[in-house]
């Protein structure tokens, strides 16, 4: 299976990119919200227990989705260091063992861009970050600009791709389409 990494910080474009990937592929979307919020109506936010179980019902949906044969999934995810290592690195050894082929891609687009987006009324409406001081706690205090270090990345700007342009730069890259 091929497990395409979507990662960037919030309001970066991940789930509309991952929607037209989507359709182009056929593959099926594991937006990060979707373990988010299940995790957070049994525990606190961000609590030990949380964390665990966020990281396990992940692992364990790309494990299974490998083992019924799935072709490709798209997954969502915002990457904050360090606290996020951990999460990638037992990610990666779930998918060497179940022979999952992870492909990594960074988007990015400049603050102000990031800022704009933010605020848009259809973020709060799908219980998204909406709020313009979380997101720059989010990019200055833990670090969502950055790459993932121990991973290579195929690295697109949203504020200068479509989403449909940057979907076909991601297939194209990765050889998505047969």
């Amino acid at each position: 299976m091929k497990l395409v990494f979507l990662y960037g910080p919030a309001a970066v474009g991940k789930l509309t990119v991952a929607r037209e990937i989507a359709r182009l592929t056929g593959y099926p979307i594991f937006d990060n919200h979707l373990s988010i919020d299940y995790a957070a109506k049994l525990f606190e936010w961000g609590s030990p227990n949380y964390v665990r179980l966020l990281r396990a019902l992940r692992l364990f949906t790309f494990q299974q989705l490998a083992e019924m044969g799935l072709e490709g999934l798209l997954f969502t995810f915002v990457y904050t260091p360090p606290g996020s290592n951990e999460f990638i690195r037992q990610m990666l050894e779930v998918c060497q063992r179940a022979g999952i082929e992870p492909l990594f891609v960074k988007l990015e687009a400049p603050r102000e861009v990031l800022l704009e987006r933010v605020a848009q009324p259809e973020r709060k409406a799908l219980k998204k970050l909406s709020r313009p001081e979380r997101l720059l706690h989010m990019l200055d205090e833990q670090g969502a600009l950055e790459a993932i270090p121990f991973v290579e990345s195929l690295v697109l700007d949203t504020a200068q791709l479509s989403p449909e342009a940057a979907a076909q730069k991601i297939v194209q890259h990765f050889g998505l389409l047969h």
